[in-house]
């Protein structure tokens, strides 16, 4: 009987307490989303007469898209619009690139926009293109594209093309949007 007692008690040896789990939120995230926009009302644009046709840039893709600043993402902000100009060159480089803040692109107010000016505007200036070409047939001209027409010039040119970007995020995740015009 007493061994029965033994075997037993070994039986009911202590655990150790369980350590207490600590519960790991998933990191915060937030999505960006991109459109070009029209340019804004106060921009020079090309004289297209009838043996001329433009042909636009095309963005290289992969094409890096801003990162959400993590240092706004614990503040749970309603989604943060941006615009941006970009001048393209003749080589589909991006020349330049500045905030854009006319009557289409009016900046929130109440936040820090400047977090999200410079993702975009460094992700922006990572950008290239196949060029934008103007295509220029000779005189004269009776065709329809000016771009098939024997003879035809095409000439790379430098464009300043617009572009909205909308920072979201919901309780730290990502919601993607595509915004302005179509």
């Amino acid at each position: 009987m007493a061994l029965v007692c033994i075997a037993g008690l070994a039986g009911c040896a202590s655990v150790p307490p369980v350590a207490p789990v600590e519960l790991i939120e998933p990191p915060l995230q937030g999505a960006v989303g991109a459109s070009l926009m029209e340019p804004a009302a106060d921009t020079r644009r090309m004289d297209m007469q009838r043996n001329r046709r433009f042909i636009h840039p095309n963005l290289d893709m992969p094409a890096a898209m801003p990162v959400y600043p993590a240092d706004q993402l614990a503040l749970r902000l309603a989604p943060v619009v941006v615009c941006i100009d970009a001048a393209i060159d003749a080589t589909g480089t991006v020349a330049a690139a500045a905030p854009r803040t006319d009557a289409d692109c009016a900046l929130p107010e109440a936040v820090e926009i400047a977090p999200f000016t410079d993702a975009a505007l460094a992700a922006v200036r990572q950008w290239t293109y196949a060029p934008a070409l103007l295509c220029v047939a000779p005189e004269p001209f009776d065709g329809t594209d000016a771009c098939q027409a024997e003879g035809v010039v095409e000439t790379p040119t430098a464009v300043r093309l617009s572009y909205a970007f909308r920072f979201s995020q919901q309780a730290g995740t990502p919601e993607v949007e595509r915004i302005g015009a179509p």
